[in-house]
């Protein structure tokens, strides 16, 4: 099994910093959401073409990988999407240069349902022109389990039709808990082909709401769902994603982060 961990999880840590609690905790790699403050690929200083082979090196002496880029690339308003495709290609070329093999990229909204399919044909156009933009180069484009793709069907509408080997789904389990709560086969199982990457997080469900906790102390079934996708045959990265930058009320990562690898790797 593999373990990383979104950056989003310790906003406030340096890269070396990140480097060597990965190292010290027993993680595999981690997931770039963000680098001291800087949320674009090409904006990262340890991502320029003058800083490469030292970043790499340093990543190498730590014995670590990293698992992915997060963008914040979507595709549910026709207006940003242009820029927006324009942030995912410049993700892509950094990707390329630092051997991070996938972007992730949203659906990810749909508020008037009698809109729904307009917006998935626009996803499915979008992660497209990003797809086509990777041919030749080893980075995929995830789709994030997200928003309002959320359920087994929008999911399925753009699997269906993007066939690409550049194209992949990130599964985030506590997105998709919202819908299925124990019952994650329905979700996972006809999905489960297309899965190149999973985020885990937990939540107490609450009455239609959700309340993320700590690892192991909501409802989502984490185990259960790790051990069927090792059963599978599963062997990507399971990434915590920790939204601590978000969620400023949430533990620290030098709480979070050790109950993820318990969890994970008892």
């Amino acid at each position: 099994m593999k373990c990383s961990f979104t950056t989003l999880g310790c906003p406030d840590w340096s890269f070396e910093k990140i480097l060597s609690e990965a190292q010290r905790m027993g993680f595999d790699g981690i997931e770039i959401r963000g680098l001291e403050g800087e949320m674009l690929a090409d904006k990262i200083e340890y991502f320029k073409p003058g800083k490469q082979q030292d970043t790499l090196r340093r990543l190498q002496q730590h014995q670590l990988e990293m698992t992915g880029f997060g963008t914040s690339v979507n595709f549910h308003d026709p207006a940003k999407t242009p820029g927006l495709i324009e942030d995912g290609k410049a993700a892509i070329d950094v990707c390329e240069r630092m051997h991070i093999p996938a972007i992730r990229v949203f659906g990810d909204k749909i508020v008037d349902p009698a809109h729904e399919q307009q917006i998935i044909d626009q996803v499915v156009a979008g992660i497209k022109t990003l797809c086509d933009y990777a041919e030749g180069t080893s980075v995929q484009v995830w789709l994030e389990v997200h928003g309002n793709f959320n359920t087994l069907e929008r999911v399925q509408a753009v699997v269906d039709r993007v066939p690409s080997e550049r194209f992949g789904v990130l599964w985030d389990i506590e997105h998709s808990d919202k819908i299925y709560g124990d019952d994650f086969m329905a979700f996972y199982g006809p999905l489960k082909p297309a899965i190149r990457h999973v985020h885990v997080k937990d939540h107490v469900r609450a009455d239609g709401a959700f309340q993320l906790c700590r690892l192991g102390e909501g409802d989502i079934p984490i185990r259960k769902i790790v051990d069927q996708m090792l059963r599978d045959g599963y062997d990507g990265y399971f990434s915590l994603e920790w939204e601590k930058k978000w969620h400023p009320e949430l533990p620290d990562a030098e709480i979070a982060f050790p109950d993820f690898i318990r969890i994970m790797k008892p």
